[in-house]
């Protein structure tokens, strides 16, 4: 199986610590750390298991507050008013306004702190200053899907449908970016089957089903061999832990691809004989 997030590859070390959401509604929402609201993402996420990644490393520490002093050593950028960052007059469109990030080198050189230099102002998710964004999305350990064939004997008829399924099953991971952390979701929302006969890929919303009642198929028409993939394209969604935030989408999607067994591929011919086969 091959895992492709965008033209990059970033594979990393899994924790096995699974993170368990909590259940939808509000009142169910109390005092939990994660909750979600009943929307078409959280029907998605609700029966996922979080796994704790890596974030990418980073040589700072981070501070969120409004206040222009947050210690003795602060560098302060213009627009403080009375010490303080003033609120936006706007709302924040996709979610809750994030306090303005202050951050300071852990080692300035000498062993000791640098000093703390206000690094973005209030942002919402999706600004380019927000903490989580698609290079964190594709930097997640994303397994590719699984790709089904049926029949499972390594080889099929020419003229007959060879069926193709996998798993819609989304993905869950908590990472812990810039001192904030996040649960993620890799939502399946796209397949691309490619039966490796040189014939059109068949291009769907549907993971497929066995037989009988599969949905994706594919005729082989001459004998000979090929090699089938799967290309999973993945929607990724995000939201803060500590928060009753809705779901966000991550702006781009990445891409899995999953390489099938070689098939062989026999013609069946008719032939007339004399004796009785039976």
């Amino acid at each position: 199986m091959v895992r492709r997030l965008t033209a990059k590859i970033a594979v990393l070390a899994t924790l096995a610590v699974p993170v368990t959401a909590a259940a939808a509604g509000t009142d169910e929402c109390e005092g939990r750390t994660f909750c979600w609201s009943n929307d078409s993402i959280a029907g998605r996420m609700s029966g996922v298991d979080f796994v704790h990644v890596p974030g990418r490393p980073d040589p700072k520490d981070y501070h969120y507050s409004a206040s222009c002093y947050v210690d003795e050593e602060v560098r302060t950028a213009d627009g403080c008013i009375n010490g303080a960052i003033p609120e936006p007059e706007d709302a924040c469109a996709s979610g809750f306004w994030i306090e303005p990030r202050w951050a300071r080198l852990a080692d300035s050189g000498d062993g000791t702190p640098g000093p703390w230099i206000l690094e973005a102002g209030w942002s919402c998710p999706g600004d380019d200053d927000f903490p989580f964004a698609f290079e964190d999305f594709e930097r997640l350990p994303v397994e590719a899907s699984n790709l089904e064939l049926q029949p499972r004997t390594g080889w099929v008829y020419a003229g007959l449908d060879t069926i193709g399924y996998t798993d819609d099953t989304p993905q869950g991971f908590v990472v812990t970016l810039r001192e904030l952390t996040f649960f993620v979701g890799a939502i399946p929302v796209e397949f691309t089957w490619d039966f490796g006969d040189g014939s059109d890929p068949i291009v769907t919303t549907d993971p497929g089903k066995p037989w009988p009642d599969y949905t994706v198929g594919h005729t082989y028409t001459a004998s000979g061999t090929a090699t089938p993939t799967l290309t999973t394209r993945w929607r990724g969604v995000f939201r803060r832990d500590g928060t009753f935030e809705q779901w966000h989408e991550v702006a781009g999607t990445g891409e899995t691809t999953t390489t099938g067994p070689e098939l062989t591929i026999y013609t069946a011919r008719t032939r007339l004989v004399e004796d009785d086969l039976s």
